[in-house]
């Protein structure tokens, strides 16, 4: 039995190879108001991240068109919004899978913190806890 379902694990995730098991989580954190994007970290495994991968800057004025959603749904809890996005874009943007430059690295978080609201993904959370959404190397929702 375990042999069987271990194969089909396998099989839907494709996790059975080393370099098929990079996916990426999507970080939320509940607050009073509502849920909030913590960050979209790439994965080597369920236990393993890259950190600072490149030496990257931090251009905010590059993230002037979105800077309104990026406001409203990626909240800092601890101080200057703009300070943590650098700290995400430097710890975990710079080690996307996909190369990803700083733009379309919060516009495709911003874009998957849409998608699991508009699929009801968030509702299966607990309220009061955090949520890390798994995605596989196509930002599609592994389930």
């Amino acid at each position: 039995m375990y042999t069987f379902l271990k194969n089909i694990l396998e099989n839907m995730y494709n996790f059975n190879a080393v370099a098929d098991t990079r996916f990426y989580y999507l970080s939320l954190i509940e607050e009073d108001d509502g849920w909030s994007i913590h960050g979209l970290w790439p994965q080597n495994s369920k236990t393993d991240y890259p950190q600072f991968c490149h030496d990257v800057t931090f251009d905010i004025s590059l993230l002037n068109p979105i800077m309104t959603s990026l406001k409203k749904n990626w909240r800092s809890d601890r101080g200057p919004d703009d300070i943590f996005w650098e700290h995400e874009w430097k710890k975990h943007g710079s080690c996307m899978f996909n190369g990803a430059n700083e733009f379309n690295y919060f516009n495709t978080t911003l874009a998957l913190f849409e998608l699991v609201n508009k699929e009801g993904i968030i509702d299966k959370y607990k309220k009061g806890s955090n949520a890390l959404i798994p995605f596989d190397l196509n930002f599609t929702i592994i389930n």
